[in-house]
Order: structure tokens, then sequence, then C-alpha cells
């Protein structure tokens, strides 16, 4: 691996042209309220004297710039300034940036900030509410250029391992958070997902294609719902109006691929496509893999303006996903010394892929009055298939397994399921004056949902009176029936409205709104209001925050569903989370902002097993579930953000919670537990710097100290970032081996004990986690085209962070750990 990074860095450093390089810079400038272009702005390079330019008629800026790193400052009167940081000028490319200015009635001599750099005119509410850009993604370290793993790094979100990129949000469960995508309304945009979590291991979307990210841990207003936790809304980037045909080539953690964008009809729209595929395959072997992922995505985006005054935009993704996963056979037992055993080994067949597309019409009716209405569909297809081997293993006599016998396999779970979605939504925003802005909409959703499902029959039996003899045997038969819910057969609808009303010179903000959702396969509908303020003891400074809001979450179909579909789920109540937020916003300097936030989640209405009611009962068996179950969560959030200000950049996040479930079993009444998601202290430290010249600097060493730097993408236009992160030992619940509790082994002999809870649920945590990551972030500058080049380096002191621990049949654990120390590099050409 050394050798592989070495050559590459070193030749680059061979033939880079050291005459200075220029890029071009196109921008556009809009009124945040209505979308209508802005003439006349001023544009200022930041870290360039007498460097910069004003919009045309049609709110459009250009810029020929020497290639590097840079903010630009946007200011017109009337208008609150904005500063964009992150923008990325390359030799041989044509950057685009978008702008969006809103209007403001403060007189100038009471703005006492330069500049705003924290997008607050796109910020729908003050509360909770991050967002990034590419760029911010693209350099972060330990986030292998995947947005959810940037997210992880926010306050108040926890993660539960390495592998995934779900995100756990003041101690909701990862399928309490809403995605949208390009307006579509969509479960998940990762690879390897599943109905009942929004993550996975790996993002579908490009980063090279985002626009932009905003990310609401809570108190988000009306327009969003069915969601307990949070709002994820991810936008995605034009293609380039300026050029025929642009070509970016890359090579990364996420596979190789290539995106091609270009101009249609002389920049009056455009198109762009990313094409990507997987290359674990390749490597595997390096790392000791062998349930290699197999996968590919496509992402593309067209937009033209049919007018002035209406933008259409069609945007599509598409993931391919594969996984065989083998269960080991290999294990180490003194105690099985020159003997035999026979266990049941699990393997898992996975075979998916997704889609989405949508269809956007943004109207501009008035100067006061926009729309924007989006038809869209969505499916996702699963084949699942879990199969358990009985295996004979000799141990050696070192009670090593030195040799293994397959004797026979039996299906113990399949599912092919065909889930689909289509729907449209509208919303629409009327600027009633200066001070008033009404936002209202709705949607309407049908689908299909079809699934074969197959679950084998299970058997135990119990010695209930712990004399030797087992009283009990349960025998729940295998069970095999198939759901076919066609389009239109059921559906959901929501309609909503929020008032956003401005008072007192600005300084008060109020958000009040209501919202209903409806789904009728269960037939329940529940009606949400939501209430937010903000009060700026300084204008665009410090403010103080406070949120209330009803949030309901329909469940998800299979959690509808029972062992021999019997519906006797069907009429579950909507969970339900009433959510109190109160925080203070100070911005510190330019670009330095600091915020403290402390919230209070209510829930009611989730669904818990009734076999989990009757846990002190081993014997009982049911599918049912009961809307019984009740979670208080509260903590405090610190989130401490940089911009890219001065090449220096950084975020400080740190979160206390405190999260309860009331327990719902039969002889505990009154007692409570930790949820599986009470991760009570999680702390993220990010630093990065850019450096100019550190290649050339370096090539003035002496020699013997110059070649090691060759080993590492030193460039003179690059940034270097840190990451230090911690974690709680998430909680679990102990289990001890009983041999009151026997189970069918390859149907054929019973087992010698079983693995069961006990009653202390969440009662033990895993060892506390942390990590450090580095990362560099190059771009090597040519006369018409660019090289960039990123290398990760992923738990440098090679923490070994428990994932979870393993339990074997012979009564002993092991431990399965997290990713261990973990090289991963990309490259990008663009030309």
């Amino acid at each position: 691996m050394k050798k592989f990074l070495y050559i590459p860095f070193f030749l680059m450093t061979l033939f880079i042209n050291t005459n200075a390089q220029t890029g071009i810079l196109n921008g556009k400038v809009a009124d945040v309220s209505n979308s209508e272009p802005l003439i006349g702005v001023n544009i200022i390079v930041v870290e360039l004297e007498n460097t910069g330019a004003a919009t045309d008629i049609n709110g459009y800026f250009e810029l020929k710039l020497p290639v590097g790193s840079y903010s630009l400052k946007a200011s017109l009167i009337g208008y609150t300034t904005v500063v964009k940081t992150d923008v990325i000028v390359k030799s041989g490319t044509d950057e685009t940036i978008n702008i969006q200015l809103s209007s403001t009635t403060l007189e100038l001599e009471q703005v006492t900030v330069t500049g705003d750099y924290f997008d607050k005119a796109i910020t729908e509410n003050n509360l909770s509410t991050v967002i990034l850009g590419a760029e911010e993604v693209r350099r972060s370290p330990g986030s292998a250029q995947d947005f959810q793993r940037i997210l992880q790094a926010m306050a108040g979100v926890a993660f539960s391992t390495d592998q995934t990129n779900e995100l756990l949000v003041r101690g909701g469960s990862p399928n309490e958070n809403l995605t949208v995508f390009d307006n579509m309304e969509i479960h998940s945009t990762n690879h390897y997902p599943n109905e009942m979590n929004s993550g996975g291991p790996i993002n579908m979307i490009n980063v090279d294609l985002i626009e932009d990210i905003h990310f609401s841990t809570g108190g988000f207003i009306s327009k969003y719902g069915d969601k307990l936790s949070s709002v994820l809304v991810v936008n995605t980037r034009e293609g380039t109006r300026h050029r025929n045909l642009a070509v970016n080539v890359n090579l990364s953690m996420a596979g190789y691929g290539a995106i091609l964008e270009g101009k249609i009809n002389e920049g009056q729209g455009s198109w762009i496509l990313s094409a990507r595929k997987s290359f674990i395959n390749l490597i595997a072997g390096s790392f000791g893999l062998t349930s290699i992922p197999y996968y590919y995505d496509l992402q593309f985006k067209t937009a033209y303006d049919l007018s002035t005054k209406q933008k259409l935009s069609l945007s599509g993704i598409y993931g391919n996903d594969k996984i065989d996963v083998e269960g080991e056979t290999g294990h180490t037992n003194i105690n099985f010394a020159n003997s035999k055993d026979s266990v049941e080994i699990e393997n898992v067949l996975v075979r998916q892929h997704q889609h989405a597309i949508g269809l956007s019409l943004k109207s501009l009716w008035s100067n006061n009055f926009y729309s924007l209405t989006t038809l869209f569909t969505n499916s996702y297809f699963a084949n699942v298939d879990v199969r358990l081997d009985y295996t004979e293993r000799s141990y050696n006599s070192a009670g090593e397994v030195s040799d293994t016998k397959f004797l026979h396999r039996r299906r113990v779970f399949k599912v092919d399921g065909d889930d689909g979605v289509t729907a449209i939504k509208t919303e629409s925003v009327w600027n009633v004056n200066d001070w008033n802005e009404i936002n209202f909409g709705g949607s309407y959703k049908t689908g299909n949902f079809n699934q074969k499902i197959y679950v084998d029959a299970d058997t135990a039996r119990y010695d209930i009176n712990g004399d030797g003899a087992f009283d009990a045997t349960i025998s729940q038969p295998q069970s095999e029936f198939a759901v076919d819910y066609k389009l239109f057969d059921h559906f959901k609808y929501y309609g909503f409205v929020n008032d956003k009303i401005k008072l007192f010179d600005e300084r008060f903000l109020i958000n009040a709104g209501l919202r209903y959702d409806y789904f009728s396969y269960s037939d329940k509908g529940n009606l949400s209001p939501r209430f937010s303020m903000s009060y700026y003891l300084q204008p665009n400074i410090t403010s103080f925050n406070f949120s209330y809001g009803e949030f309901y979450q329909n469940l998800s179909y299979p959690e509808y569903g029972d062992r021999y579909n019997t519906e006797i789920n069907r009429y579950l109540e909507n969970s339900h989370a009433r959510h109190f937020v109160f925080g203070v916003e100070h911005v510190i300097t330019d670009g330095l902002k600091l915020n403290l936030e402390g919230y209070l989640k209510k829930y009611n209405d989730i669904p818990v097993d009734e076999t989990f009611i009757h846990f002190n009962d081993r014997t009982f068996r049911s599918d049912k579930k009961l809307s019984v179950g009740k979670q208080t969560t509260y903590g405090i959030d610190l989130l401490v953000q940089q911009k890219f200000v001065k090449n220096i950049y950084g975020t400080l996040a740190f979160s206390r919670m405190w999260n309860k479930f009331d327990d719902p079993r039969i002889g505990y009444e009154g007692n409570t537990f930790p949820s599986e998601y009470d991760f009570p202290y999680v702390l993220t430290l990010i630093v990065g710097k850019r450096f100019k010249g550190l290649r050339s600097e370096m090539d003035e060493l002496p020699i013997y100290l110059r070649i090691p730097t060759y080993i590492l993408p030193f460039s003179d236009d690059m940034e270097i970032s840190v990451r230090w992160r911690y974690a709680s030992g998430k909680p679990y619940t102990p289990r001890e081996y009983a041999t009151y509790e026997q189970h069918r082994e390859g149907a054929v002999k019973w087992s010698a004990g079983w693995w069961v809870e006990t009653d202390k649920v969440n009662g033990a945590r895993y060892p506390d986690y942390h990590r450090l990551d580095l990362a560099f972030n190059s771009r090597y500058n040519f006369s018409s085209w660019t090289l960039s080049v990123f290398l990760s380096l992923q738990n440098i002191y090679n923490r070994k962070n428990i994932a979870f621990y393993e339990y074997i049949s012979d009564g002993t654990t092991e431990n399965v750990y997290q990713f261990s120390f973990l090289p991963v590099a990309g490259i990008e050409i663009l030309f």
C-alpha cells in the first residue's frame, strides 16, 4: 500500500506546471423569497484586494481568478450581506456558485456584522439546523466523502458503529429521520438500505453533485412531518451552463466512475450525469474481507428554463447492491481440544435495487408568490435469504478448528419485496409584505407493497422447575405468506400551513404552523401544531430561540405485519413525540458561531411486542404489538462552528443526553431502563487548515528531509484536517447461558443451552468509543485540467472499538470489532 501511494505522489510533483494557473468562476445571485435575479449585486473576493464584479441584468457574474480557495461577499442595499466560503477555483474548469440574498428592513448602521457566513437566508428555522456545502463534506476527515458520516459529527447526533452511517438524533431511532432529495421524500439514499433504517454502509449520492445539505435535529416547521426526530434535505446542483461538455473522472471508497455535464440550448438549460461502480472486490484480499459488497449507482439532473418565470427540472438516483455474508467456521476453545462439535453457521444473501425519480416545476406567479410542484416515484426491491449450514467441526490439540464437514442446510428466513411509492406534492410561498410570509401545501402518496415471506419453524423446550426435566415444548410452525397491495389500494396525504412573521425591526421572528397527516391502511390521522420564535439581542449576532411541536409517524408496512398475516397489528396508533427546544446562538466573529440548546422529547404510543410485555413467561409467544411504549429524552447540545475563514476551519460538538424508556413489562411497572439509543456523552472535534505553497517549501528542504514528504500528497494547494471522536458505550442487555432453555439445532438435535436475555434491559454498556482520523486534500492544477487527491487515515491509533458481542452456542463469547486502522484514498481528474 505504501508503495502504491508513494509512486503517484512523487510523479505528480515532477510534472506539476509551476506557472500560475487560473480558472473561471461563474455565479448567479437571486432573491431567496422568489428566486428573482438581482441586478447590481457587489461581489467581492475577500482574499484578493480590488477583485470583484457586479451582477448583470440576469443576476449573473463572472470572475477569472488564480486557482485556490476563496470567500465571496455579496452585498446589495436592502438585502442582508452574505459571505460564501469554500469557493474552489480550479484550472481548466468553470466553477458555478449560486447565492441567495434575503431582503431586510434594517438600516446599515444597525448591522454590525460584515456578513452572514451561515446561510441564514435559506434557513427555514433558527433552531437546531446546520447547512453544509459539498466542499465541507469532501474534506471532512473520517467521512469517506459520505455526507451522512459528517452529520454524525454534529451536536445531538450519535452513531451505533463505524459500519453504518445511520443517524441517531437526540435519542431517536434511525427510522425517525426524514430524507428529502431534490424535493422528493424518500426512505433512504444509501446502498444496502432496509425498511427499518434510513442509514446504510455507504451513500449513493455523489458529493460532487451536492449543492447544499440542510439538517435539522428538532423543532422543524410544519412543512415536514411523518417523522419524529430529524429532517435531512439534500439539494443537488445543476450542470454547467457555460460548456458543451465537462468531465470528472473519479476513484474513491464509494467506487470508480465519471461525471459528465453540459449545457442545453446555449445555456437555457443543463444536464449532469454521475455513474459509479464499487471496486472493493478488487482489493478485498488486502483488507482480509470475506463478505464482499458489489454495488453501483447512477445519478442525474436536467434543468431547463421554460421562461424567466418557470423552471422545469428532472432528477433521479438509482442503486444496485449485492452481498453474500458467509458465517465464520473458525473458533478456538481449549475445552474442545481433540474433539468434535456441530454448529449452525449463518449465511445471508442480499440482492437489492432502488430508484427515485422526480419532475419538478417551479413557477414565479408574481414578485410575491411562487410555487413548487413535484411528481415523483421511488421503488425498493429486496431479496434477502438467510440460511443456516449445519456443520461439523474438528478441533486440534490447541482447541482450534482444524477441519469442517458440511452436513445439511436449512432456510430460516426469506423475503422477496417489491415496494413502490408514487406521489405528488406542492407548496406555495406568499410574501404578504416585508414582515409576513405564508407557506402552504400538501401531498398525496399511493403505492404498491408486494412481499413474499418465509419464516422457518422454531421449536424450544424449557425446564421450568429447574429439576432437570423439560416440562414444556413450544413449537411455532413455519410460515409462508404473501402480501400484495396495489397502487391506490392505500394512500397517505398531508396538508400544512406555516406563517413566518418578522417584528420589531426583525428582532423578533415567529413561525406558527399546523399540519394534518392521514394513512388509509391504519385509518389513523393526526393534527400537529408547531411553533417557534427567535429574539435577537443584536441583529444577526445574538439570539434566544424556542420551539414547541407535536410530531407523529406512521409505522412502516413490516411493523404492521405478523408471522401469519392475520393483520392483528393493522390499527396500531401512530408513534408520537412532543418537542421542546430552547437555545441561544451567538456569532463570535466572522465565520465563528456558538450554539447552545437544551431539549425535551416526550414519546408515547411506541409499538411494543406483547412477548416482551410478558417477559417473565419464557414460553409466551405472540406477534401482536401494543401502542404502549413511552420514552423521555432530554439533553444539552453545544456546537461551535468555524467556517473556512483565513485558512482555518473546524467544529466542536458536544452532547449530554438522558434517555429513559418506561418499562412496559408485567411486574416491572413504574421502572425505567435506558433506551437502546442512549449515549450520555458524545464529543467530536474537527480542526483543519489550508496550506498554500507547502509543496514548494518542502522542495527546498535537504534531500534527506524532502524524500519522505513524497509519501503523502503534499501540494501547493491543500488542506490538512484532523477529527477526534468520543462516545459513551452503547447500552445492551446482558445475556446468560441457560441450560433450562434449549432449541433445535440443524433440526436434528437439542442445543446444550441457550443465550437468554436477563431482566436488566440495556443494563450494561460496551466500552467507550473513540478514534482519531487524519485527512489530506490536495489539488494539482495543470494548464487545462486539475487533479484532486484525498487521503484519509482512519482510526490512526488503531483503537479496538467493540461493535457487539457474538454469543457462541458452546457458551462462550467473542468480540466483534469496528473498523481498525483504515487508509482511504481517492482521486478526481477534471477537464
